[in-house]
Parts: structure tokens; C-alpha cells; sequence
């Protein structure tokens, strides 16, 4: 329900037989059980949206999907494919990046605050040259500038995920990095000519 205030409740009913099914989310409140049906919920807290630590596979994984896909938004940059290129960067290469920095904002706050849905509280939590940083990965339809966007991306990767590797005892994999931010540079000169 969303109120004219600006408040809005996520309501959900349930009939007594699904009771069974019913979810806990770590926000969620009973406003009405007439029969005290529902067993006691623990109180309302922000527990189910804090982050967790990555596992070397998640953090291995993510490091890897980031750099393996940026060639292909740049490929489709270098063809004029813009709509490929955006979606690489703004759907798969951008997951990548908020995964590891709500990893990021994890370790820096010991795992405590929830940075919320697609980064809504990022700048809360990222110093402030890491949100400028972030800033400067969103772009429009032109061709330049998601260029530039593409090449932002990688810094704030790289300098994150650096980060995230010693905090969790990782190895961060410099040597594909390097291998694909160099493709990428002479992707790009080629562009120019």
C-alpha cells in the first residue's frame, strides 16, 4: 500500500492453511492475528539485507565475469552496437561492480549496514572518492562517453576489489586484469583511428 505521505507497507495475507509458507523476513511485522496462529517474530531489524562476507568462489567469480565482459561491451562500442554495449555495462558489468563494492562497504563496517537495494545507500558508506569514482561509471547513448565509463568501471574495480582481496585473505587476479585492461586500451586507440 503507498500512502500520499510517501509511506508505503508491503502487505501480505496469508490464508490459515499457508501459514506454513510463511517467509520471515527480518522487517517483517504481524499488524493482525486474531487467533495467535502465527508463532512470535523476532523484532523487526534490517538483519536480512546486511551483507555477507564472499566466499573465495563468489569473489573468484565475480572478479571474473567483471573482466570477461568487458571486452564485449567494448566490441560493441567499436561496432556501434549501443544497445549491446549499454546492456553489457549497465546490467552485466555493473552487477559485478556493486557486488564488490557492497562487499566493500561490508568489510569497512564490519558486515553491520545494509547499503541497500542497487546501492541506494552507497553514498552513506563509500568515501567520498570511491562514490565519485562510481559517478563516473554511469553515462548516456553516446559512444565517448561510455568509453569512459567502461575505463572508470575497471579503476573502481580494480581498486575495490584489491581491497576486498587482502581484507579477505584472497588473491586478486592482477594478471587477468592487466591482460584485459590492455586489450580494452588498444581496443580503444584502435577506435580512434
Amino acid at each position: 500500500m503507498q500512502f500520499m505521505d510517501g509511506n508505503r507497507i508491503d502487505l501480505t495475507v496469508y490464508p490459515k492453511e499457508k501459514f506454513g509458507d510463511i517467509i520471515q523476513d527480518s522487517l517483517s511485522v504481524v499488524l493482525l492475528d486474531k487467533d495467535g496462529a502465527i508463532p512470535m517474530l523476532e523484532p523487526a531489524s534490517e538483519k536480512s539485507y546486511l551483507p555477507k562476507p564472499p566466499t573465495r568462489k563468489e569473489f573468484d567469480d565475480c572478479c571474473n565475469e567483471f573482466w570477461w565482459v568487458c571486452p564485449y561491451a567494448a566490441k560493441g562500442l567499436r561496432r556501434g552496437e549501443i544497445l549491446y554495449a549499454k546492456y553489457m555495462l549497465d546490467q552485466v558489468i555493473r552487477e559485478e561492480l556493486m557486488k564488490i563494492l557492497t562487499w566493500y562497504i561490508g568489510l569497512q563496517t564490519g558486515y553491520a549496514v545494509n547499503p541497500g537495494k542497487c546501492g541506494k545507500y552507497f553514498k552513506r558508506y563509500l568515501p567520498a572518492d570511491l562514490w565519485e569514482n562510481l559517478l563516473q561509471t554511469y553515462s548516456g547513448a553516446g559512444y565517448e562517453e561510455n568509453w569512459k565509463a567502461l575505463e572508470a568501471m575497471g579503476r573502481l574495480f580494480r581498486k575495490v576489489a584489491v581491497d576486498v582481496a587482502d581484507g579477505c585473505g584472497f588473491t586478486y587476479p592482477l594478471r587477468e586484469d592487466e591482460k584485459v585492461s590492455g586489450f580494452l586500451n588498444q581496443f580503444r586507440v584502435l577506435d580512434q583511428c
